[in-house]
């Protein structure tokens, strides 16, 4: 490898979608923990008030940012786990970023038609 021509990586893409769904996991599940778990059973908050809030924009947004970026950091985990252990499987970045792309294209368009 030349270091005027270094070798182009994947690896500050993966790392931005991995960093980013760790922050959303780690700041925003706990909110929603107590929304979900707490507030919504015990009728503070209404489930037409949810409801209605994912039918806005900002909604929408908030709802594929939750859905999308933290199954890129579990799956980064999951790729890199298994190198720990040792276990190497052929293509695996391919697939475990397939998948995560797959699902991310498939959130997309179930989140915009809701």
């Amino acid at each position: 490898m030349d270091k005027l021509n270094p070798k182009r990586s994947n690896e500050p893409a993966v790392w931005l979608l991995f960093g980013a769904g760790g922050a959303i996991s780690a700041i925003f599940f706990p909110v929603l923990v107590l929304i979900l778990g707490f507030l919504l059973p015990f009728g503070i908050i209404t489930p037409d008030n949810i409801i209605a809030f994912a039918h806005t924009w900002i909604g929408k947004l908030a709802i594929l940012a939750f859905l999308i970026f933290p199954m890129w950091c579990g799956m980064h985990r999951i790729h890199l786990g298994l190198h720990d252990f040792k276990v190497h499987i052929p293509a695996g970045a391919w697939i475990f970023y397939g998948l995560s792309a797959l699902y991310s294209v498939l959130v997309f368009f179930a989140v915009i038609n809701l």
